[in-house]
């Protein structure tokens, strides 16, 4: 048994604003879809750039949850490599979240209430991935 007594690396308040951050991706990638079903309905889109920001909006689902979970195995493991690809995927969520708070064609009171909670967030998240893994790099050389 040579894990008895070794320090735990691992960062609880990391982990905590994943599984907070799990829940409230969840509920802006619904609000969201609601949101365009609704301005698909009572405002004109430009061509192309309804379905444009629909397909934006299901990319970034798709990749939030992959950062989601990648932080998450890294921190729960303590393994550098899912920490880093989280670290480099935060910089087109947050891009994306950018994009949604003032630049798609039509930005809601909602909208902006929503992409400003996504990026404190994911902001907080990536600064304290970046100390949980110089945490976990010193720990393995040290």
């Amino acid at each position: 048994m040579e894990d008895y007594g070794k320090t735990i690396l691992s960062s609880l308040p990391l982990q905590i604003l994943l599984f907070f951050n799990q829940w409230f991706s969840l509920a802006w990638f619904m609000i969201n879809f609601a949101l365009y079903v609704y301005k698909g309905f009572h405002f004109h889109f430009p061509y192309a750039a309804f379905e444009w920001e629909l397909a934006m909006l299901l990319l970034m689902a798709f990749i939030e949850n992959s950062r989601l979970m990648l932080a998450s195995r890294g921190n729960k493991t303590e393994q550098i490599p899912p920490l880093i690809w989280s670290i480099a995927l935060s910089i087109p969520m947050i891009v994306g979240f950018c994009f949604f708070l003032t630049l798609q064609t039509y930005v809601m009171r909602i909208d902006i209430i929503l992409n400003t909670i996504a990026l404190v967030f994911v902001s907080l998240e990536l600064l304290f991935s970046i100390f949980t893994s110089m945490s976990f790099y010193r720990g393995f050389t040290g």
